[in-house]
């Protein structure tokens, strides 16, 4: 990736594809038309306790929930489920501390190496890219 280079789609500047996400943090033309680019640690979603109302985010509700709330045991909503779309959204759970501990404290970014995906996949479509020009230079 370090020998590949490619015009950013918004300002033009040819760039270095193992450098494109440092570009488009700094990109005034792709932040204008996308907003900042979010790394993955930056993600964490805002959410309310159904005990008390505290807001917090999502990384800091089990914890919260351990130290305030471990002897509550009405039903609530999971804050957390209703983020996600497909999640049904009366779903509750009579034990929100064990819901989210099943459910919500393991992380994509724990158990996969996104620089080695997203490098497989530009490597991919680079490949695809070289089938369909060589396909096409042969049938003319």
């Amino acid at each position: 990736m370090k020998s590949e280079f490619q015009n950013c789609a918004e300002c033009g500047t040819l760039v270095c594809l193992s450098e494109m996400r440092a570009h488009i943090r700094t990109c005034q033309k792709y932040i204008d038309k996308y907003g900042p680019l979010q790394e993955l640690g930056e993600t964490a979603a805002r959410c309310v306790c159904p005990f008390c109302q505290k807001e917090l985010d999502e990384d800091s509700l089990l914890d919260h929930c351990i130290n305030h709330h471990r002897s509550e045991r009405r039903a609530v909503f999971c804050p957390l489920c209703r983020l996600i779309p497909t999640e049904n959204p009366s779903s509750f759970s009579g034990s929100l501390i064990r819901h989210l501990q099943v459910s919500h404290t393991q992380l994509y970014e724990d158990f996969l190496d996104f620089n080695i995906i997203e490098e497989a996949l530009i490597r991919r479509v680079l490949d695809r890219s070289l089938l369909e020009y060589v396909s096409h230079s042969n049938t003319t």
